[in-house]
């Protein structure tokens, strides 16, 4: 069976500040899930016709079974460098959807 990523969290490089990260990279962030799979991350950002690329980070320590990649976003010729926590799920997953909100809180988003 084949291993599944799925998103544990976001997070950037300490040099690349939160600022500097392009309204509608931001808001691609903020519609993203925990549990959401590698493929939905890459297939979500190229239909926005973003160049994503994607690498492991060797180099970079997790706990509890979580792998670091790079998932850098090319938006409107700004690179975004983001670094993705996944956790490993053996077997086939279906791919999750995203969780509801409440309507209370639309305003917000």
């Amino acid at each position: 069976m084949a291993n599944v990523f799925e998103l544990v969290s976001f997070g950037l490089p300490p040099l690349f500040p939160p600022e500097a990260v392009p309204e509608p990279g931001a808001q691609f962030i903020a519609a993203c899930w925990a549990g959401m799979t590698k493929g939905q991350l890459l297939t979500r950002a190229r239909k926005r016709g973003w160049r994503p690329s994607w690498e492991r980070l060797a180099h970079v320590v997790a706990e509890d079974g979580i792998e670091v990649y790079g998932y850098s976003l090319v938006i409107d010729g700004c690179v975004v460098p983001l670094m993705a926590r996944m956790r490993r799920v053996a077997g086939v997953v279906k791919p999750s959807g995203p969780p509801e909100r409440d309507e209370r809180q639309q305003t917000l988003f």
